[in-house]
This record gives structure tokens, C-alpha cells and sequence, in this order.
């Protein structure tokens, strides 16, 4: 049966294309998506135009979610170009440095782990790592000029740059949500890894706050082609020769409370008016509702600011696998 808030695809819609992780054709439809909206929150947000990144003509995507894996997708898939991340690049708080993943991996890498990570920015988190056997894998040259800066060794480029059984561990933080082709990319991270080495991924979670958060640019595209959930990430093992070991997903924690708290007040609002709110359409009714939403949230954390039991999942999910062998 379909989930809440979301409708079968239409007879009347063009067939969608096949999901990238299963390969399914069966799709739930979660939003029809305007390319002009997506520009509009993009420039207002972070100051960035994204029409140029969609294929010329193109006027919407669609939000979807695969029936097999859980995985969702938007078609077309639309992946950001490199000029698009230079852009989100020069901010210097995109590279995050507080990440829960980073402490989570840390403990349960080996003191001196031969380890590459995938998408390594500037290096932050190979700072972390200790002993010499580390690498870092990086498209954007930027990050990875200022991350050589800091001694260490970051290629541009990614996994297929590297050789087969390479290394023991590999991590691949905030990563998967930002490719068109995950399966090829997951079973070029079990090709790298020796036999018994072991994979950490760690993705926004589309099941918590985030999933729902209301016109959030950088959670569609052509920031994130790909939206993961708990069902997906189980999924891997069939796409992969790697067996699941962990899955977690993160504590609700300071930093996420405020957009937390709004999530609840505009879920509660689509109870009430028994409806599913778009995520992404750009309205002045819309925006209306997106103002008094902030308000209430910044009132509501004056008046009850988070306790040590305050409920609720955080921004990542993780998960680690094994490779078979």
C-alpha cells in the first residue's frame, strides 16, 4: 500500500525511469518539482543559479520513490557539475567539521588504518585519522589544493582512480546522495577493499526531519539526485558483494533542534488541514506559511529548550559493511 503522502504514478505521466540502486520501474510519485522553484530557493538561500545545471527546456522533475529498495530518486537525475560545486565551495561552512559520523568511524577504525575517503572535501577528516596510511579522494580542486596544503595525500578524482584490493577501510560521508549511479559507485568501493575491509557510509536520513524539511534546495537537485532511507542502505548487499554490519542513525543533537521543531509545527499543519504540503513549490501562501513556521520555532525554543531526553532522530544515517571474501 502506498505510504502517507504519497500517490501511485499516474497512467497519464511519463513512465519513470528505473530507479538506480534496484533497477525497479515501480515507483511511487512524491512531488511534481518546477526547475523555476528550485532556481528561485537555490538563489535565495545560497546565492547560487542552478537553471544552467537541468537540461535545456526542461521544466520540472519528479520526486520519486522506488516500491523495491525504498530508495528515493527525482527524474530526470540531475547531478551537479563542477562549476555548480565550486560555487557552493567558497562557502567556508560547507565543508562541515562537526559531522557525528566522523566520531562514530573514528572509534571503530584500527589505530594506524589504511583508509581512503571518498569525497574528502579539504581533508578535514583524514586530519583526524591517525597514522600514514590515509588518502583522500576529491572532485572539487579547490578543496583538494587546500587540503595538500595540510600535508595530505588527496587526489582529484575518485574511486576508479584507484587499484583493486587498495585499502582496508573506506569511508564515503555525505557522498552517495550526490551520484546518479550508486550501484556502480558502491561496487567500485567492494572493488578497492580487500577481502574482510570494511565500507562506513553515512547519508542524510530521509526518514527524519530532513526528509521533511519544507524547501530545502540543497536536499534536491542537483545537489542530491538521491534520497536514502534505512531500506535502501539494507538494499546494498544485494547490489554489492558486501555484508551489512551496522545500521544507526544519529541522535537528534543542539544544531538540529530549530529545524527539527519547525518540521513538527508544518507536519502538524498538513494534519489539521488534511493535506500534503509541497515541499518545494515557491507561493506567496507558501512562503507566508514558511515565516510564521520560524517564528513559531524560535518562540517554541524559548520557551522549551532541548533537555537531555528530548526525542527524535538527527540529520545522518550510517552504515558499515563488510566485504565478503
Amino acid at each position: 500500500m502506498p505510504k502517507p503522502g504519497s500517490k501511485p504514478v499516474s497512467p497519464d505521466l511519463p513512465p519513470p525511469a528505473s530507479c538506480p540502486l534496484c533497477g525497479s520501474a515501480e515507483s511511487r510519485l512524491r512531488e511534481r518539482i518546477r526547475v523555476a522553484d528550485l532556481d528561485s530557493e537555490y538563489r535565495r538561500q545560497l546565492g547560487v543559479a542552478v537553471v544552467e545545471e537541468f537540461p535545456p527546456g526542461l521544466s520540472e522533475v519528479r520526486w520519486l520513490e522506488c516500491v523495491g529498495c525504498g530508495l528515493g530518486y527525482f527524474d530526470p537525475g540531475v547531478a551537479g557539475s563542477a562549476k555548480f560545486y565550486a560555487a557552493l565551495g567558497r562557502s567556508q561552512q560547507y565543508y562541515s567539521t562537526t559531522r557525528w559520523e566522523f566520531t562514530e568511524t573514528l572509534k571503530r577504525l584500527p589505530r594506524e588504518p589504511d583508509v581512503v575517503d571518498v569525497g574528502c572535501g579539504d581533508g578535514f577528516f583524514l586530519s583526524l585519522v591517525g597514522g600514514t596510511r590515509k588518502r583522500g579522494l576529491e572532485l572539487n580542486p579547490d578543496a583538494v589544493r587546500r587540503a595538500r596544503e595540510k600535508g595530505l595525500d588527496v587526489r582529484e578524482g575518485l574511486l576508479p582512480v584507484l587499484q583493486d584490493a587498495s585499502a582496508d577501510a573506506v569511508t564515503m560521508f555525505q557522498v552517495l546522495e550526490h551520484v546518479e549511479r550508486p550501484a556502480e559507485v558502491l561496487r567500485d568501493a567492494a572493488r578497492v577493499l580487500r577481502p574482510g575491509g570494511r565500507l562506513f557510509i553515512a547519508v542524510p536520513n530521509d526518514e527524519a526531519y530532513i526528509g521533511r524539511a519544507l524547501h530545502d534546495p540543497l536536499n534536491a537537485p542537483p545537489h542530491h539526485p538521491l534520497r536514502w532511507r534505512a531500506g535502501a542502505l539494507r538494499h546494498v548487499p544485494k547490489v554489492a558483494p558486501l555484508d551489512l554490519e551496522e545500521l544507526d542513525a544519529e541522535p537528534l543533537a543542539p544544531e538540529h533542534l530549530h529545524p527539527y521543531r519547525r518540521t513538527q509545527f508544518l507536519d502538524f499543519i498538513g494534519r489539521v488541514s488534511g493535506t500534503t504540503l509541497p515541499m518545494y513549490r515557491v507561493s506567496a501562501g507558501m512562503t507566508w506559511l514558511r515565516r510564521i513556521a520560524n517564528l513559531w520555532t524560535s518562540m517554541s525554543l524559548k520557551v522549551v529548550p532541548m533537555g537531555p531526553r528530548t526525542p527524535g532522530t538527527g540529520f545522518s544515517v550510517m552504515a558499515i559493511y563488510r566485504k565478503r571474501g
